[in-house]
């Protein structure tokens, strides 16, 4: 039976719908009745125009929309960057407004009224202390009860008659042709320094709260103590953790009216320091010390070039190094041990300064720091106060120096290759002295491709 074939018509009028999909077709019922290729034109026409301000219609929608979207997100955009960036500040110098114990609002902060300039006001003296030159005071801040911590440093590193530039080819010499030498210039020009006593180990304490309770015996101690090392200052004030800006002004003080005209160098350091003493005296003479495998995450890639004369000590004067710190900021934290009050310091970061656990000037630095803190309003973190704002005040430059370290090592080469340790208590530093003084151990330098991988990428700051 043959197909039936499809009628013409319905075929045109598939072909028909299929054009007008978009179409709204029921506006154009008259259209649809007619017939033949000018009512599908006249359709098409009428659907195209359609589409058209339909289009047109939608674009301007669109366009109200945008400008609708756009008022909304300034101010929610603006409001974010607040969160953002201002918040934190308000709230950090909102969490500031508590006030510390010993250093409350109403407290004075004028230097001038703890230090007094005019007057004698330490209570113990060494003995003739600065009559004979000096190359390098070390001065060590201690706390009062620290007998046993004094005592330690005495008998490790602080035994400066054993422990001096003599043991430096002792502790490095494997490594000679690896670190420049010292400048022979340079040791002539402190020959007379280097000839009575290249170094002096000095230990400054505070006096006790509570005096009263405690008695005579802690006294009667330190004075014996004193009275046998000739090595202690105590000066009149409370001695605490909060005090301790007032310990180093007042050592500022005696190494500006004593040590100015006899000494050449000053360190000051805490009782948990390890400094090695032949690497501090190398350094000061125009050295450069080698690179241990245990060190060389201390420096970048510029102090890593260690026979580059760039990185000698060639100065005598405006001389201050340490490890120093960038961008720090107030803590906020009244739990914190460095929380910083606003109305002490109501600016939201410190400038750039030295680690208290070790820094090291030349006795012009030490005049100029003492000048400046007698016009300079007190706040309590004194590495801070000494070597950020006295400094800029005296308009000194602080330059970091990798080998002052401020935390304890990782491993124990690193008290051989550096010149300052921190954090080194109770055992660690007589377990650090015996490990250093074991001259026949040798620690191993870098090795030969290490390709500046563990190095810092640029500058400490």
């Amino acid at each position: 039976m043959a197909r039936a074939k499809r009628p013409l018509a319905a075929k045109n009028t598939e072909e028909q719908r299929s054009l007008l999909t978009d179409i709204n077709l029921g506006d154009l019922d008259e259209e649809v009745k007619l017939s033949g290729k000018a009512a599908t034109a006249k359709i098409l026409t009428r659907g195209t125009y359609s589409i058209s301000v339909r289009n047109r219609r939608k674009y301007w929608y669109w366009q109200r929309g945008a400008l609708r979207r756009f008022l909304f997100c300034v101010p929610v955009v603006f409001l974010l960057v607040l969160v953002v960036f201002y918040l934190p500040i308000y709230t950090d110098v909102q969490n500031r407004r508590s006030a510390l114990p010993d250093w409350t609002y109403n407290t004075s902060r004028d230097i001038k009224d703890y230090v007094l300039p005019l007057e004698q006001t330490a209570l113990i003296v060494p003995r003739d202390f600065c009559r004979a030159k000096t190359f390098v005071i070390i001065a060590v801040c201690s706390g009062l009860q620290n007998f046993v911590q004094r005592q330690t440093i005495r008998e490790t590193w602080g035994n400066t008659t054993e422990f001096n530039y003599s043991k430096f080819s002792k502790l490095h010499g494997h490594l000679k042709g690896h670190y420049l030498e010292r400048i022979p210039a340079r040791l002539k020009l402190y020959e007379d320094h280097l000839k009575s006593a290249p170094v002096r180990v000095i230990f400054i304490v505070g006096r006790s709260k509570y005096e009263s309770l405690l008695g005579n015996e802690t006294l009667e101690r330190l004075h014996n103590e004193a009275e046998h090392y000739n090595d202690i200052i105590q000066e009149n004030f409370i001695d605490s953790y909060n005090n301790l800006t007032l310990k180093s002004v007042l050592a500022l003080k005696h190494m500006s009216k004593d040590c100015s005209n006899s000494s050449a160098f000053f360190l000051k350091c805490d009782d948990d320091t390890f400094v090695n003493v032949p690497n501090l005296l190398h350094f000061l003479l125009g050295g450069t010390l080698p690179l241990y495998n245990d060190t060389l995450e201390y420096y970048d890639v510029l102090t890593a070039m260690v026979m580059s004369p760039e990185n000698r000590l060639n100065a005598t004067k405006g001389i201050m190094r340490g490890h120093q710190f960038c961008s720090a900021r107030p803590v906020s934290n009244v739990t914190n041990k460095w929380y910083m009050p606003y109305y002490m310091y109501p600016k939201e970061a410190y400038p750039k300064y030295l680690s208290g656990a070790g820094y090291l000037m030349s006795m012009d630095v030490a005049q100029g720091l003492y000048k400046a803190a007698l016009n300079t309003t007190l706040i309590y973190l004194e590495d801070i106060y000494i070597t950020a704002l006295c400094a800029e005040k005296a308009r000194v430059k602080r330059q970091h120096h990798p080998l002052f370290s401020y935390t304890y090592p990782r491993h124990l080469c690193a008290f051989k290759g550096a010149i300052t340790q921190h954090e080194v208590k109770d055992d660690s530093m007589m377990e650090a002295w015996q490990f250093v003084s074991n001259y026949s151990i040798k620690c191993d330098p870098p090795g030969r491709y290490f390709k500046q991988m563990r190095l810092r990428k640029h500058i400490n700051c």
